[in-house]
């Protein structure tokens, strides 16, 4: 229940960040580019959405609500691992390729920094949230 209530949350609260984004930045970011601000909404975005529905898997369960919450990213995680790895097969399968292109450390690598501290902040933001809707 605690991811369902963070992806619902997550998805109005980067809404509502994209929309105050455009309203004090000029220009519109570049979708195939990460940058500073592209990161910073993606991160507090994921903490209060992961916050929000860590204290609704807190507040369902008796005990261990921190654990709880937690597990709801690490619940996540594992579901956009399994999800990222039926595209590329389907990706695959579709379009005939045998082998993926080998990758270099340039964006890929970035961009894997950048999940890695995304799910770290995401795990906190649970953590807490479950904390704080854990019954006393």
């Amino acid at each position: 229940m605690g991811w369902v209530v963070a992806v619902v949350a997550g998805i109005v609260i980067n809404f509502i960040l994209r929309i105050l984004f455009r309203l004090f930045v000029e220009f519109p970011p570049d979708p195939t580019e990460i940058t500073v601000g592209v990161i910073v909404v993606s991160l507090l975005s994921g903490f209060l959405a992961y916050l929000v529905g860590g204290y609704a898997a807190g507040r369902s369960v008796r005990v261990s609500g921190g654990s709880n919450g937690a597990m709801t990213a690490v619940f996540g995680l594992i579901l956009g691992i399994i999800l990222a790895i039926i595209f590329v097969f389907f990706d695959l399968v579709l379009t005939g390729a045998v082998a993926l292109p080998p990758v270099g450390f340039g964006m890929a690598g970035v961009a894997l920094i950048a999940g890695v501290v995304l799910f770290l902040v995401n795990l906190l933001g649970e953590y807490i949230g479950g904390k704080l809707g854990e019954p006393s």
